[in-house]
């Protein structure tokens, strides 16, 4: 039996990580922080164990780990990637402390691997797709603290020989996302027929459907490496302009309203170069994002129009009545 620790289950990448893994029959401990949000976290089921712990308390994540002995570690865990989690000791405690404690208790079980997800922002402001091996240059204490943290698993990997790769993340959108964030927030208004407040059109991202990214995480888990350190950045290596997404959108929903671009002001991370160098990933784990955005997004709207009080919980977030929308 597989049995595999995830941490961020009751986070956007982790919901779906934790269902991935159960419909692959593995056995699932779920750590969740004390307060967790219960949303995304699936209904109990014989293979799914959840457990409420402090991830920055040592000897409590030592002692859940030697109950538990997993072969892998998923760590998705993270705080301020949102604009409004602010809070620089939260960020600090979630992304280095936390990563810390558990890469060390994971090491005095003799996982297999231990995977951390890090993020694009760690490279800071690139005029290029930057490459893994390229100087980080972080702005801001999220940015900061996933660095300081990508920086330690490596080189406690290093040292110990034991597989802890670091995804770098780029913008993953797909099911269970955060309802403001600026997929499911286009989606629902362009569904209510009409748009949210938009920022310049020329603002890039690469957009990687999360099926994709959960694709990655499992190999990076169960593939053998060169480097046990290693760096995988993990997007499309294909950004897409505001007004390309929006366009998009327009077309899957039939919005006929125009979007009023600029009526959300710049912000200090828009930047209309970002994308993925994937060429690492390709080569090392043989993995390449296989969903278009198109196909991402319809099947992202499928998804919530599938549930309707998943939708009504979607629509009530932004403020959009089921009277107004489609």
């Amino acid at each position: 039996m597989q049995r595999v620790v995830v941490t961020g289950g009751s986070g956007f990448v982790g919901a779906g990580l934790v269902r991935r893994l159960l419909s692959m029959d593995w056995q699932v401990d779920l750590l969740l922080r004390p307060g967790f949000a219960t949303w995304r976290v699936p209904a109990r089921q014989e293979k799914l164990s959840t457990h409420v712990v402090d991830l920055t308390d040592a000897s409590s994540v030592e002692t859940l780990l030697h109950r538990l002995r997993p072969r892998y570690v998923f760590h998705l865990a993270a705080h301020g990637a949102y604009s409004w989690q602010t809070d620089a000791a939260a960020i600090a405690g979630t992304n280095l402390e936390a990563t810390r404690t558990l890469a060390l208790a994971s090491l005095k079980v003799n996982v297999e691997a231990f995977v951390h997800t890090g993020s694009s922002l760690e490279y800071g402001r690139k005029r290029h797709a930057p490459s893994e091996d390229e100087p980080t240059e972080p702005e801001g204490a999220y940015a900061i603290s996933k660095a300081a943290a990508t920086a330690f698993c490596r080189d406690v990997a290093r040292q110990s020989g034991v597989r802890i790769p670091t995804l770098r993340l780029y913008s993953v959108y797909g099911p269970w996302e955060e309802p403001r964030r600026l997929v499911p927030s286009l989606l629902l208004h362009g569904m209510a027929g009409k748009w949210p407040p938009l920022a310049n059109p020329d603002t890039a991202r690469d957009f990687i459907w999360v099926g994709d990214v959960i694709d990655a995480l499992i190999i990076a888990a169960t593939r053998p490496l060169a480097d046990p350190g290693a760096i995988f950045n993990i997007g499309t290596g294909r950004q897409t302009r505001l007004a390309e997404i929006v366009d998009l959108v327009r077309g899957i929903t039939d919005c006929e309203a125009e979007p009023h671009w600029q009526s959300m002001p710049d912000r200090d991370w828009d930047t209309d170069i970002w994308q993925a160098e994937t060429r690492h990933a390709a080569t090392e784990l043989g993995w390449n994002a296989q969903t278009t955005l198109r196909t991402g997004l319809q099947q992202t709207i499928e998804w919530l129009r599938k549930d309707r009080d998943r939708l009504d919980f979607y629509r009530s977030s932004l403020d959009l009545s089921p009277a107004s929308s489609g």
